[in-house]
């Protein structure tokens, strides 16, 4: 009996042999199988679980950021207004002085300076906040997450010096160098100075049309970003932060790594496409404001200049202000009031409708060019910093 077992098992030892590795590489397989499949759905757990946290963040961030946004523009709006006031001009001409020409030429190139500083500088703000906000939002976050990492990681996290209050706040007020040191008056010197070279030569006779206006405010665009060395949209640090962190910082190194980031990406060309992007579709909402501004005034003339035979020819040129606005043409010297009256208030989110200065804040936090750069922004320094 056992010598025909011995002779079977002798007979079938290669089928024995082979059937034992099948069944034990399949054991194996399935088991190894197994392990890749939960390691699999651990990693894929943790990836949700950590863009969950993540998003719960950046949009956290977000509001963070529109908040600042909103506040700081106000306090912007505030100060052009001191840098560009028009409060001494319009008090001489309400004493019908001999030189009421001159100021009216003075007045011409305030009313302009103000109105295209208005629509650049609330354009950068933005894009510096957008970048300022969300860089320092990366690195919270990684601070934040350092110890749920895995050990190699929250070991090189923790050699990294983290972000606490005080330096957050020396950080965030590099960007009142743009308000109060000194950033915002040197864009108004630039920007007077583009205004006078391309409106000084327009008589204050000269009628203008809608089309006269867009060309206009083309060619203070072009003048003004002409400029290598100081254009606001591929130079825009310049304005907005100090050349050099202040001798008396206590932030060290990492407050000089933000601050030297952030140059990197104000002057990169992603921020200054956003930038000029939002200056032209600024200057866009202060034409339609202008044109606005020019169908009421054209009403009101119709109703109290309906008996004079020329005012009725104006009449009957524009019946419908609204359908031929385009064609109506207005003497640079009516002009010029509108496009004052347009800045004379500062961001007010109360009034209805809003004025200009609370249309461009609005429009340029909601801008979908500018949440995209503070999306990429958050997203490279969420994952490296």
């Amino acid at each position: 009996m056992l010598s025909r077992l011995r002779d079977f098992l002798t007979r079938h030892r290669r089928k024995f042999v082979v059937t034992g590795v099948v069944v034990g590489g399949t054991y194996l397989a399935l088991k190894y199988a197994q392990k890749k499949l939960l390691d699999m759905q651990e990693r894929q757990a943790r990836e949700f679980m950590e863009k969950s946290r993540r998003m719960q963040h950046f949009e956290s961030t977000e509001k963070t950021c529109n908040q600042v946004i909103i506040g700081m523009g106000a306090e912007l709006m505030q100060a052009i207004l001191k840098e560009c006031s028009t409060d001494e001009l319009l008090q001489q001409l309400r004493e019908n002085p001999p030189n009421k020409l001159e100021l009216w030429e003075e007045m011409k190139i305030v009313a302009f300076t103000r109105l295209t500083t208005f629509i650049y500088a609330s354009s950068m703000l933005v894009v510096a906040l957008r970048v300022q906000l969300n860089i320092l939002g990366g690195y919270l976050y990684c601070d934040t997450t350092s110890p749920l990492m895995a050990n190699e990681q929250a070991k090189h996290k923790q050699k990294q010096a983290k972000i606490n209050d005080d330096l957050k706040q020396q950080y965030l007020s590099l960007i009142r160098h743009f308000i109060q040191d000194g950033g915002l008056s040197e864009l108004v010197r630039l920007i007077r100075a583009k205004v006078i070279s391309v409106v000084k030569q327009l008589p204050l006779t000269k009628r203008l049309s809608l089309a006269d206006i867009e060309q206009l405010f083309w060619s203070l665009q072009m003048a003004i970003n002409s400029e290598p060395n100081s254009d606001p949209c591929s130079k825009m640090s310049r304005y907005l932060l100090p050349s050099q962190l202040s001798d008396f910082n206590s932030g060290g190194p990492l407050l000089e790594k933000l601050y030297n980031e952030t140059l990197d990406l104000l002057e990169s060309d992603d921020a200054s496409s956003v930038c000029s992007n939002n200056i032209c579709r600024g200057f866009s909402l202060a034409v339609d404001a202008i044109a606005e501004s020019m169908s009421e005034s054209i009403m009101v003339a119709q109703k109290h200049n309906s008996t004079n035979e020329q005012d009725n020819q104006t009449t009957s040129n524009t019946a419908d202000p609204l359908l031929n606005i385009n064609s109506v043409q207005i003497a640079l010297a009516k002009i010029i009031p509108i496009v004052s009256g347009l800045t004379s208030k500062g961001f007010d989110s109360s009034t209805r409708p809003q004025n200009l200065a609370t249309s461009l804040i609005t429009f340029y936090v909601v801008s979908e060019k500018c949440k995209v750069l503070g999306a990429n922004v958050y997203e490279t320094f969420s994952s490296s910093a």
